[in-house]
C-alpha cells in the first residue's frame, strides 16, 4: 500500500484571524515596531541572517539594478538588512496591509534604494505580474496565513526563475504558543517549512538557525531558489 507524504499544518487554518483584525493589530503597533524590535536585538540578526554565507551565496546576482520584494514590510527592517549587506541602492517593492507601517518604511527606505514602491494590499494576490523579481523577502508573515502554501506560491509566482526566496518564520514551541495569545500566529518546525516550501515549488531549499538571543531561540530563517524554466535547463 502505498504511503501518502501530508504537509504538517499546511490545511487550511480555520481558526486563522482575519485581515482586518490582522491590520487592527499591526495598525496600532506600528509607532513601536521599529523600536520594539531593535530592543529584541531583531535589526541586529537580520544583518547576520543576509550575512550568512549560503543567503549571501543565493543573492550575489544582486546589483543596483535588482529588483526585491518585500512581502508583509512592515516598517522595513528587512529589506533595511538586506540593502545594507548587499550595500547597492537597489529597486524595493513592499507590500503590507497597514498603512501606519509603510508610513514608517517609507521614511526609513526612502533615501536608501534606487525606487521605492510601497503597496497596501494583501500578500495572497500581489499586485505584480508573473516573473517580476530578482528576489522575494519576508519576515514572519506566513505564521498569519491560514494557507500558507498558497501564500508561498503566489511569492514565487512573482519571482524571476532562478531567483531566491529569503525568510523569517516563527520557531514551533512554549515561546511562540505564549506569544500567540497576543500576536494570533503558528510557529512551525524546519521539517514543516522544508515541506511546505517544497509544495510551493522551491528547489535548494534550506532552513537554519541565525542570530542570537531572542532570534536564535524564537526564528528559524528559510531560503529556497524557484527553478529555472525547462528551455534554459538544456
Amino acid at each position: 500500500m502505498q504511503r501518502t507524504t501530508t504537509i504538517p499544518t499546511s490545511a487550511r487554518w480555520r481558526t486563522a484571524p482575519n485581515i482586518e483584525t490582522l491590520r487592527s493589530m499591526y495598525d496600532s503597533s506600528a509607532d513601536q515596531w521599529h523600536d520594539n524590535l531593535a530592543r529584541l536585538g531583531q535589526l541586529h540578526d537580520y544583518h547576520l541572517l543576509f550575512n550568512n554565507e549560503t543567503v549571501r551565496t543565493h543573492l550575489s546576482h544582486l546589483d543596483h539594478t535588482s529588483h526585491i520584494l518585500d512581502c508583509g514590510i512592515g516598517t522595513g527592517a528587512f529589506s533595511l538588512a538586506l540593502l545594507e549587506n548587499i550595500n547597492q541602492p537597489m529597486h524595493i517593492s513592499g507590500v503590507d496591509i497597514s498603512s501606519p507601517m509603510l508610513t514608517h518604511a517609507q521614511q526609513i527606505l526612502e533615501n536608501r534604494c534606487q525606487t521605492l514602491d510601497l503597496r497596501c494590499g494583501d500578500i495572497r494576490r500581489l499586485p505584480f505580474a508573473d516573473e517580476s523579481f530578482d528576489a522575494v523577502i519576508f519576515a514572519h508573515v506566513i505564521e498569519h496565513m491560514s494557507e500558507p502554501v498558497e501564500t508561498l506560491r503566489e511569492m514565487v509566482r512573482v519571482l524571476k526563475p532562478g531567483a531566491p526566496l529569503t525568510g523569517s518564520v516563527t520557531r514551533k514551541g512554549l515561546g511562540q504558543a505564549f506569544m500567540s495569545l497576543r500576536w494570533q500566529h503558528r510557529g512551525y518546525t524546519a521539517s514543516q517549512l522544508d515541506l511546505l516550501l517544497q509544495a510551493a515549488g522551491l528547489e535548494t531549499r534550506q532552513s537554519f538557525d541565525y542570530g542570537i538571543g531572542w532570534s536564535k531561540r524564537m526564528c528559524i530563517a528559510i531560503i529556497g531558489v524557484k527553478p529555472k524554466m525547462e528551455a534554459e535547463a538544456i
